[in-house]
């Protein structure tokens, strides 16, 4: 689903802006008719009185990704103290390293979110819900012709475009089987809908309305009461036979026990 639709800016050069255009396209190609995923674009968050513009974020059950796709274009070196700066007309010109800056957005907005967590999270079994443990991952989408190099780079978070979608499909199908598994007996946070549509509709300042939202679907996954009964498994009993030494009676060779009833005057009789 896509909440806010992509908005050009005239102030970002343009090699910026064709970057982004074309990542929010990707994205509302893969997840556009998606109950699972809801796409903002442009999401303003303010960190330290300063608004930043997150080019793109997707919610879905298992967390959230915000994702960079307007900085990474040109001919852009990193040093070894992670400086960055980027060449323009023959000249080096510092600019702001992305990776920090979306590290504290990243903490500007779950803040943000655990303030408001009543508003926005439901409560089950009359417990509150948190945002504790809820992932908040971070995507920088490199331009298809932008040199990057630098000794100074953590390149794990740095993707093409055509990357995107499957990586985010990825990480959403990895969260949802250790929803089954439990790997290391750990919890794994996760969206009820409503809650997921609550945040999002919080995050760009609209109202919450909860009966507005779609129904989740129902689980693929069935419980126990659900599953078709298993033939019990045959069981062996081991005794001893009369004249010593272990004997082995099999379960199907057991039968119901057929002693006779008796009559009421021979019970008071005995």
């Amino acid at each position: 689903m896509i909440l806010t639709e992509y908005k050009f800016r005239p102030e970002s050069d343009s090699r910026a802006e064709e970057n982004c255009a074309d990542v929010a396209s990707k994205l509302k190609t893969a997840f556009g008719e998606s109950t699972d995923m809801i796409v903002i674009n442009n999401l303003q968050v303010e960190v330290y009185d300063r608004q930043i513009t997150v080019d793109q974020a997707v919610l879905h059950t298992y967390g959230i990704t915000l994702i960079n796709s307007r900085m990474l274009y040109g001919k852009i070196e990193v040093n070894y103290r992670g400086e960055w700066s980027r060449s323009i007309k023959g000249r080096d010109l510092p600019m702001e390293n992305p990776i920090d800056l979306y590290k504290h957005v990243s903490k500007a907005l779950r803040d943000d979110l655990v303030k408001h967590v009543e508003t926005i999270m439901s409560k089950h079994n009359g417990v509150q819900k948190s945002f504790d443990g809820m992932p908040i991952e971070l995507m920088f989408i490199q331009a298809p012709k932008c040199g990057l190099q630098g000794n100074g780079i953590n390149s794990s978070a740095i993707l093409f475009s055509e990357q995107l979608t499957q990586t985010i499909t990825r990480h959403f199908n990895s969260y949802k089987k250790r929803v089954y598994q439990q790997f290391g007996g750990m919890d794994v946070f996760r969206f009820i809908s409503s809650d997921m549509f609550a945040c999002a509709d919080y995050l760009v300042g609209n109202e919450i309305d909860r009966d507005s939202y779609p129904v989740a679907q129902p689980d693929q996954t069935s419980t126990a009461s659900d599953q078709p009964a298993r033939p019990a498994k045959r069981v062996i009993v081991r005794t001893r036979k009369l004249g010593g030494g272990p004997g082995v009676i099999k379960a199907r060779t057991i039968k119901p026990s057929r002693k006779k009833m008796l009559p009421p005057e021979a019970e008071e009789a005995n």
